[in-house]
């Protein structure tokens, strides 16, 4: 479980950026609506509110990174809330309802990934190879606030019948753009990001 206030991050590409994607492991939080508590972010425009309170990454993933990186990056490495186990994308669907110590959370959409990843960890490539795979993690909104822990179990409590998977809504958003029912489909699912919403309904326009 990671937290963290926006900072200056130094660009090796490029101007230096204010951005939350600098945070620390803690071993304990408080999690409200906007979030945890002593976290925040900078770019209120693709980040943050209460659709995307928090912000998860699989850690299976890290292995692919380090091997295309070719050294060990350090969690958490995109700026994620909760690096989380055996909790890959295509396992997780929009409108999952997850206990997690004693918050309870709604998965909303899968994450955007940003430039950020690459200058962060002065790594080219990352932000392309994050939309190529759909390995972007994704974001939940919370549902009822409560103290969260780093050895919080999580449990899945609820799945909508009417859902896609956080995977599959990435490669509908950035690589099946033109499907046109099935974006009519996922724009009613309820649980959904409006935000995202809002996205897939320029592309019907």
């Amino acid at each position: 479980m990671n937290i963290g206030r926006p900072q200056l991050v130094g660009n090796p590409f490029g101007n230096v950026i204010n951005s939350g994607i600098r945070k620390k492991p803690v071993p304990a939080a408080s999690l409200y609506k906007s979030g945890f508590e002593n976290d925040n972010v900078a770019d209120r425009d693709n980040h943050g509110g209460d659709d995307r309170a928090v912000c998860f990454y699989p850690f299976e993933h890290y292995a692919e990174w380090n091997a295309l990186s070719g050294k060990e990056l350090n969690i958490p490495a995109f700026g994620e809330n909760i690096t989380v186990s055996e909790h890959p994308e295509d396992h997780i669907c929009i409108g999952d309802v997850y206990q997690i110590g004693d918050a309870v959370l709604q998965i909303t959409q899968s994450r955007i990934p940003c430039a950020k990843v690459d200058i962060f960890n002065r790594i080219r490539g990352l932000f392309e190879q994050f939309i190529r795979t759909g390995k972007t993690g994704y974001f939940a909104r919370v549902l009822k606030e409560g103290m969260v822990k780093e050895d919080s179990a999580i449990t899945l409590i609820d799945r909508p019948d009417m859902t896609i998977s956080v995977r599959d809504l990435h490669h509908l958003f950035f690589h099946d753009r033109k499907n046109i029912k099935e974006i009519e489909r996922v724009i009613a699912i309820d649980p959904l990001a409006e935000d995202m919403r809002k996205r897939l309904n320029k592309l019907l326009k």
